[in-house]
Order: structure tokens, then C-alpha cells, then sequence
């Protein structure tokens, strides 16, 4: 098939919900029968004024199958991880630290070589936060047509 719909894997890895006192990640992202890996994380309008001590950390993590197909230990990623960031510190790729970037969508390539990725949003200082989510797009499927229903 050459349509978009078949050869992109597409996955809600968190659900829409408010991101305030709490970290949410996207769990355990199998990369198993892929080749590319993307994680949009999409942030709304966050009632806090955000700047360098009021912001949300996106980091990104990676795991080694543990041998029985679920995630050992997992580590932080560095610049040789990702695509589209570079001086990644702990993990981190981006902080959300000002309101040019609310109502957007950030958006990491993982190129690692482990199996399974995982992407937190924690959230420092805020009082009142606002919404968050995640998805995970995967492409060169190895199994085909990707099921999207």
C-alpha cells in the first residue's frame, strides 16, 4: 500500500489531561517492527505565567529489552538519540518556559538503537498547570498495513 494511513503507526501514548503538581509520561513505547519513531507532545494553554522557574521539562529515555519483551532500566538519551535537538541535558529536549511555547506541539525523532522509548513531561512550579498529551508515529513498518482503526 502507498498511502500515509498504512505505513504510519499512530498511537495515542497520553491521553489529554492536566499536567500540575504531577509528572506524566507516555509509558513503556515499544519500537519493536519499526524503523522511525516520533513523539508529539501536545501542550495547551497553561494557566501559569511559564519562565525559567515556572516551566514543564520534556525529557526522553530509552531501554534495552530486559529478555522477557518488557523494558529494563531505562537511561537518558543524549544529542546521538534524537533528531531534531541537540545539548540535551538528563534527557532533556525541551522546557516549556515561556507562553511562545503553549498551544503547540513539540515534536522529538528517537534514532537509538534500543527498544523501547519513553517521554516524561514533569511539571516545576506550577500552581495551576493546563493540558498535555502525547502520540507516538512510527514508520518502515516491518508488518504492514499498520493498523490505525
Amino acid at each position: 500500500m502507498h498511502d500515509i494511513v498504512s505505513n504510519l503507526g499512530i498511537a495515542q501514548v497520553l491521553a489529554p489531561q492536566t499536567i500540575q503538581a504531577s509528572a506524566l509520561d507516555s509509558g513503556d513505547i515499544d519500537t519493536q517492527g519499526t524503523e522511525t519513531l516520533a513523539v508529539a507532545i501536545l501542550v495547551g494553554e497553561i494557566a501559569d505565567t511559564l519562565d525559567a522557574s515556572n516551566r514543564i521539562d520534556l525529557t526522553i529515555e530509552h531501554a534495552d529489552d530486559d529478555g522477557t519483551g518488557s523494558p529494563g532500566s531505562y537511561s537518558d538519551c543524549t544529542d546521538d538519540d534524537v533528531l531534531n535537538f541537540t545539548s540535551l541535558s538528563s534527557g532533556v529536549f525541551e522546557s516549556v518556559d515561556d507562553a511562545a511555547k503553549e498551544n503547540k506541539r513539540h515534536v522529538i525523532g528517537y534514532r537509538g538503537g534500543k527498544r523501547f522509548v519513553k517521554v516524561t513531561a514533569t511539571p516545576v512550579s506550577l500552581a495551576t498547570g493546563g493540558p498535555v498529551a502525547m502520540m507516538a508515529l512510527t514508520g518502515n513498518l516491518a508488518q504492514k498495513p499498520a493498523d490505525n482503526s
